[in-house]
C-alpha cells in the first residue's frame, strides 16, 4: 500500500510541475524533448531555450529508452528492472499506464499510427507488440536463439519492423513476426535507424557503418576504419543528414555525413563519456547527444556544440525529442449543390495539414446533425435530407494528431423535388453501315461525371441499347450500334428509329434528349 501511495504522489507531482512548463499545443508536446536516466529519472526540456524545466523521479526503476508517440501525445519510458513500459500524458505528465509482461526490455520503437509499440527483450530473445490504444500486449515474436535483440525501428508504411541481432539486421512483418529478409552485417550490429529509402546500421566490432536499400536484399559498407565503437545511429527527419554515437571517451564521440557523400565527420560533444542516444528536432535543425553525464546540443551547421542546460541528471540512457504533428487547420470554401432530397459537398483542403497527411474529413448538416465521411476526398453526398429545408454545412479535418476546427459554415441551401425537364445537348447524328452492325453516331455535351446512355426504339422494340461512363465534363462521341433484326429490316425497308439520351449524373438529376433518326434502306 505504500509503494501505491508514493507512485500515486509522484503521479500527480508530475501532472502538477510538466502541466505548469506546458507552452506548446494543447494537443501535443511539441516544443519538449525528454531525458530518461537508469535512476529512474524522468527530465523534461525545452527545444526553444535548451534547458531542462523539470525533473521527476521514479523509485526503483531504471529507464534504458524513452519515445514519444508520433501524436505527441503520449511519453513511453522502458523500465528494464521493472520489466514494463511506464506510459505518460507527454502534455499534462499524468501517468497513464504501467504495462508488464516483458523480459530485460531494451528498446522501443512505435508505428507511423501510434497503435502500436515494439520492445526488444533481451533476456526472452523476442520482441512484444503492444496495442497503445488499450495498452494491453497483443503477441510477441521470437528473433533469435543465439542473439539477442539490441534495436529496433518501424518501417515508414508501419508493415515491416528492423532488428538488430547479433551480426544481422531482420526484417520481420509487424502483424506477425514472419522473418521476410535478413541482411548479413560484418560485426554486432548496435543500431539502426531508416530513411525514406534505406536501413543504416552501427557496428561496433570493427567500427563501420552499412546501408541496405529497404527494397533490397544485400547491404553494402559505407564507413570503416575509424576510433570508437558505434553505439547510436540517426538520421535527420529531412533525410539529408546521418548521425552516429560512438562509445569513445572525450570529443569525438559524435559524428555526421551527409547522406550520399559516404564522409563521416567527427562534430565532437564535450561530453567526457561515449554517446548513449541520439534524437533530432522535427525540423532537422537541431540534434541531441545524450551521454551518461550530459547531453551535447548541435545546431546543424555549427561544429562546436552546447550542452543541455539545468539540473541535468546523470546515468542518462536515452533522449527524445516530440514530433511536430499537430491539429490541421480547418478546411476552407465549403460549397454545397442541392438536389432531390441531397446535397452534393465540396472544399478545399486545410492551408496547414499539421505537419501529417489527412486520414479523414466529415461534413456535417445543420440542423439535423448528418454527417459524411470521406478518407481524404474532398467531395461527398448527403442523402436523405428533407425538401424545402434549408441547410448550411461545415467540415472538419482529422489527422494522426486530431481533428480541426470546423470550417466556415457554406451558404444556405434548400433541397427540393424538381420535376421540370432536364435537357441533354446532343448533336446531329450520323448514320454508318458496316459489317458489324448499323452505327449511330452523336456527340453528347455533359456537366461532370456521370453515365451516358442510349437506346433506339422503332415501334416500341429495341434495336440498340448503349452506356458508357464519364469522369468529368465535357462533349462526348458516342457510337449505339444496331445489329441482328435491326440490320435484317433496314434491308426491307427505310426506319425512323426514336433515339433517346440520357445523362444520369453522379450528383443530380437526369438530362435527357429524344430525336428521330430516319436510317435508309440498305440495298
Amino acid at each position: 500500500m505504500r509503494l501505491v501511495r508514493i507512485l500515486a504522489m509522484l503521479a500527480v507531482a508530475m501532472a502538477a510541475t510538466l502541466a505548469l512548463t506546458a507552452t506548446a499545443s494543447a494537443a501535443t508536446c511539441l516544443g519538449y524533448g525528454y531525458l530518461v536516466t537508469s535512476d529512474g529519472t524522468i527530465q523534461r526540456f525545452s527545444t526553444s531555450t535548451n534547458a531542462v524545466t523539470t525533473t521527476v523521479e521514479v523509485p526503483g526503476a531504471n529507464f534504458v529508452d524513452v519515445a514519444v508517440s508520433p501524436t505527441g501525445r503520449t511519453l513511453y519510458a522502458v523500465d528494464s528492472s521493472g520489466n514494463t513500459i511506464r506510459a505518460f500524458d507527454a502534455t499534462t505528465g499524468v501517468a497513464t499506464a504501467t504495462i508488464t509482461g516483458f523480459s530485460a526490455p531494451i528498446a522501443i520503437a512505435l508505428s507511423p499510427d501510434a497503435k502500436r509499440a515494439y520492445v526488444a527483450n533481451q533476456t526472452a530473445r523476442t520482441v512484444t507488440v503492444v496495442d497503445t490504444t488499450t495498452n494491453t500486449i497483443v503477441t510477441a515474436f521470437s528473433v533469435s536463439s543465439g542473439s539477442a535483440p539490441t534495436d529496433l525501428v518501424v518501417s515508414p508504411d508501419g508493415s515491416l519492423v528492423y532488428i538488430t541481432v547479433g551480426n544481422a539486421l531482420q526484417v520481420r512483418s509487424t502483424s506477425d513476426g514472419t522473418l521476410q529478409k535478413t541482411y548479413a552485417l560484418a560485426g554486432n550490429a548496435q543500431a539502426v535507424a531508416l530513411s525514406a529509402t534505406t536501413a543504416y546500421t552501427a557496428i561496433d566490432t570493427p567500427f563501420q557503418v552499412e546501408s541496405a536499400l529497404l527494397s533490397g536484399s544485400t547491404s553494402g559498407m559505407l564507413y570503416d576504419g575509424m576510433a570508437g565503437q558505434p553505439r547510436k545511429i540517426a538520421i535527420s527527419p529531412d533525410g539529408a543528414t546521418l548521425y552516429v554515437g560512438t562509445g569513445e571517451v572525450g570529443v569525438g564521440s559524435l559524428l555526421s555525413a551527409t547522406i550520399g557523400s559516404n564522409t563521416l565527420t567527427r562534430v565532437g560533444t564535450t561530453t567526457s563519456f561515449g554517446v548513449t542516444s541520439i534524437a533530432v528536432t522535427p525540423d532537422s535543425v537541431t540534434v541531441y547527444a545524450a551521454s551518461a553525464g550530459e547531453v551535447a546540443v548541435l545546431p546543424r551547421g555549427t561544429s562546436t556544440p552546447t550542452t543541455l542546460t539545468g539540473d541535468v541528471r546523470g546515468n542518462i540512457t536515452a533522449v527524445a525529442v516530440c514530433p511536430s504533428v499537430t491539429d490541421p487547420g480547418a478546411p476552407t470554401a465549403v460549397t454545397a449543390v442541392p438536389g432531390d432530397a441531397t446535397v452534393s459537398l465540396s472544399w478545399a483542403a486545410p492551408a496547414n495539414s499539421g505537419g501529417a497527411s489527412i486520414l479523414s474529413y466529415t461534413g456535417t448538416a445543420a440542423p439535423g446533425g448528418a454527417t459524411c465521411t470521406t478518407t481524404g476526398a474532398t467531395t461527398c453526398l448527403f442523402t436523405g435530407l428533407k425538401n424545402g429545408t434549408e441547410y448550411t454545412f461545415t467540415v472538419t479535418a482529422t489527422n494522426i494528431a486530431g481533428t480541426s476546427a470546423a470550417s466556415a459554415a457554406s451558404t444556405k441551401v434548400t433541397p427540393r423535388r424538381d420535376n421540370s425537364a432536364r435537357v441533354l445537348t446532343v448533336g446531329l447524328p450520323t448514320i454508318t453501315f458496316t459489317k458489324r452492325g448499323i452505327g449511330i453516331a452523336t456527340s453528347i455535351t455533359v456537366t461532370g461525371a456521370g453515365t451516358i446512355a442510349q437506346v433506339a426504339t422503332f415501334k416500341g422494340d429495341r434495336y440498340c441499347n448503349l452506356s458508357r461512363r464519364v469522369t468529368a465534363a465535357g462533349t462526348y462521341r458516342v457510337r449505339c450500334v444496331i445489329k441482328a433484326a435491326g440490320r435484317k429490316l433496314s434491308r426491307t425497308r427505310a426506319v425512323s428509329y426514336t433515339l433517346r439520351s440520357t445523362f444520369s449524373p453522379t450528383n443530380g438529376l437526369v438530362a435527357s434528349n429524344s430525336q428521330t433518326v430516319r436510317v435508309p434502306r440498305r440495298r
